[in-house]
């Protein structure tokens, strides 16, 4: 049985693989949509609140922060700040935040995720999936 859930976060980063216009900071209402491939349990397969108890932790982590590639020396600046950001091992394209909270959902929730489309705007979206 597939399940399918909804979420979003706000967030800004800047992208400088990805030329001039997504190099400069700016923000975005990521969609997340994940689906879930879960065995029947009697007349359901689980809770739709137990899935938003696992899964909604990981995405609201980078709702309202600046998140940017650890190496982007803007840390630096906003270390200097103390402005709280969420630096990340990769530059924060929408095929990468696809990747990486897909695998965080598999690794961390124990749910069979099995496939996640992340939006950065209205009409594109990036579809991952195992």
């Amino acid at each position: 049985m597939k399940i399918q859930k909804r979420y979003h976060f706000y967030a800004a980063h800047r992208n400088k693989e990805a030329g001039e216009k997504c190099g400069r900071i700016h923000g975005h209402t990521y969609d997340v949509v994940c689906i879930f491939d879960l065995e029947m349990n009697g007349a359901l397969t689980v809770l739709f609140s137990d899935i938003d108890a696992k899964v909604e932790p990981i995405i609201k982590e980078y709702d309202h922060y600046f998140i940017l590639h650890e190496q982007d020396t803007l840390c630096a600046v906003l270390d200097l700040a103390n402005e709280p950001y969420k630096s990340l091992p990769f530059e924060t394209s929408a095929e990468n935040m696809a990747m990486w909270l897909f695998n965080r959902i598999k690794r961390e929730t124990g749910l069979n995720i099995c496939r996640i489309e992340l939006a950065e705007t209205k009409s594109s979206n990036v579809i991952y999936e195992q």
